[in-house]
């Protein structure tokens, strides 16, 4: 039985029709596979949303497509890519409009005329000169929500098919590719999570290393808010804190620039606001910063302000920080409080400092009183005892006159003493070179170098090898031979044996004093001639060899040390002669 011709056309157009739709299929799974591809291809979400924008409107044959994320920190949808549109970025509130309908209400919209449904907002068509036909609109959403509490993580927006309104498989189409879009913008945006991690993992350590190598105050909080501006992306960071008895504010800008702004004390209604309880502060209003920095204008677009404390008293504030593509600030405001943190730390650290100085200054001082009233006992000593030998009654008018005498150069030597030793703390060179001989300065000393040995139970080795002039302050370098004999002396204690000898080596004169006392640590051999450094001795205050160590170096000359422990010391001390 032959097939009616009536029967024969229904089959060729149920053929033409399967043909069709196994063709639309293929197209369908092309496009699909080519949306996959894309997505897969990078983790950037900028170029992730730019190449699902290009793909989605060729799948559609729509003339153009729109993604929105959702921004729950604002309640917002943004767009960050139109196709084919003049307007680049679009921000507007959850419920308005089609876009902000979807996002609040996670429907699927599909509309045949914009213009004839209330919820189209046609204020972007005028704007553009755009004209807006059919509409298609569609949540994607939050994958990795649990399935009770699933949010909207975005919406598709596709206008305009070209072939006309947009059908029932349109939609499964599109809400398959949305479900692809999701899982692909959740691995983006943990991508970048772990990556803004890092970031703030190297600028903490960064803080951190800053923190215990710099020791200026002023470019410590510098560098922490330049570098907080930059992380930030922020168009200023501004650090208002306690500093003495008044305030000080630091602003950066995105700019790279850093100032500084001192007070006695704040405006009344910014230090109100300074000292409020946490919760109940508010964002801070442009002209309330104009009474930190004046002429600081807000931005035509401001962002958010990210408050943090600085304590005891003070605030950190992030202005105009960029959303970060609407995933909320919450990551932000812990970095913004962290930066507080090491804020506090380096004001702690700066009064630590300037306390413990403080300290070193007094201690200082003390050891400077302390050395001062321990030399001044020799000359004291002899003055005092000479003052009771001018009490006899027998005395002759040579014996009175030479007692008199020696009071007035031990007077004298006291009153250089006190002069040098402030000289050397002031850093002042006072040396009155003049032309002098070896021998006769020894001869000068030699006295003195037999009562101090004496006086400790020291056996004294005295040899003087030199005919040579100088030129130099006498009464410089016997306070050098003095203090070296001294510390050698006080080294030794009780007893032992003492060498001191003078040579000559070619254009220059050597003093050598060696004792059997014992020794230096050699741990402090390369610092001993810094300010209060001593060893081996119950009362040494360590100024004696840095005062030596100055003379000596104002005559142009340098001291040798060998030391042993166990074995004793020798000091070489070396000048240049004098040449006609």
């Amino acid at each position: 039985m032959q097939p009616s011709n009536e029967s024969v056309t229904e089959l060729k157009a149920a053929l033409k029709h399967l043909r069709e739709q196994l063709a639309h299929k293929e197209r369908e799974i092309y496009s699909i596979q080519r949306i996959g591809k894309a997505l897969s291809s990078t983790l950037r979400l900028e170029e992730l949303l730019h190449l699902i924008m290009q793909e989605v409107t060729e799948l559609m044959e729509a003339d153009r497509s729109t993604l929105y994320l959702v921004d729950r920190e604002r309640q917002e949808i943004w767009s960050l890519i139109a196709q084919k549109a003049e307007v680049r970025e679009i921000r507007q509130k959850l419920g308005k409009g089609i876009s902000g309908y979807v996002a609040a209400s996670g429907e699927t919209v599909n509309i045949p005329d914009a213009y004839q449904d209330s919820r189209f907002d046609p204020s972007t068509d005028k704007r553009t000169g755009y004209r807006t036909r059919s509409i298609l609109c569609m949540p994607i959403w939050e994958p990795l929500s649990p399935e009770n509490q699933r949010e909207v993580l975005g919406v598709i927006q596709v206008l305009n098919k070209k072939s006309g309104p947009f059908t029932p498989e349109d939609e499964h189409l599109l809400e398959a590719i949305a479900a692809q879009v999701a899982v692909s913008i959740a691995n983006s945006r943990l991508f970048h999570q772990i990556e803004k991690k890092y970031r703030e993992m190297d600028l903490l350590y960064e803080f951190e290393q800053l923190l215990s190598e710099e020791f200026n105050l002023d470019q410590i909080i510098e560098k922490l808010l330049q570098k907080t501006t930059q992380h930030l992306q922020a168009g200023h960071v501004v650090a208002l804190f306690k500093r003495g008895e008044g305030w000080v504010a630091g602003l950066a800008d995105d700019g790279g620039q850093t100032k500084f702004q001192a007070f006695a004390g704040l405006p009344e209604q910014l230090e109100k606001w300074v000292h409020q309880p946490e919760g109940e502060r508010v964002l801070p209003h442009w002209p309330l910063l104009n009474t930190v920095f004046p002429g600081l204008q807000p931005p035509e677009n401001p962002g958010s302000i990210l408050i943090a404390s600085i304590r005891p008293a003070g605030l950190l504030l992030a202005i105009d920080v960029p959303s970060s593509g609407g995933r909320g600030l919450q990551d932000e405001r812990r970095l913004l409080e962290l930066v507080a943190q090491k804020f506090t730390r380096a004001l702690e650290l700066a009064r630590l400092r300037e306390t413990l100085l403080q300290q070193e200054r007094l201690s200082a001082i003390g050891k400077m009183m302390s050395t001062i009233v321990h030399d001044l006992r020799s000359p004291v000593g002899v003055i005092y005892g000479f003052v009771d030998l001018l009490r006899q009654p027998n005395l002759s008018e040579e014996e009175r006159n030479e007692f008199l005498e020696i009071i007035r150069r031990e007077t004298q030597s006291i009153m250089s003493m006190v002069t040098e030793i402030l000289d050397f703390a002031k850093g002042k060179t006072t040396i009155l070179p003049r032309k002098i001989g070896v021998r006769n300065l020894i001869k000068r000393f030699e006295p003195q170098l037999r009562q101090m040995c004496e006086k400790s139970n020291v056996q004294l080795h005295l040899s003087v090898n030199s005919n040579k002039l100088l030129y130099a302050d006498e009464d410089k370098l016997l306070r050098v031979f003095f203090n070296i004999t001294k510390n050698a002396l006080e080294a030794m204690g009780e007893g032992g044996e003492f060498t001191f000898t003078v040579e000559d080596r070619p254009g220059e004169v050597v003093f050598v004093f060696k004792d059997t006392g014992p020794g230096i640590p050699p741990e402090i051999q390369h610092r001993l001639f810094d300010s209060f450094v001593t060893s081996g001795k119950e009362s040494g205050t360590g100024l004696g060899l840095a005062i030596v160590k100055k003379i000596v170096d104002e005559h142009k000359g340098r001291i040798e040390l060998e030391s042993q422990p166990g074995q004793g010391t020798t000091f070489r001390v070396v000048l240049p002669e004098f040449k006609k």
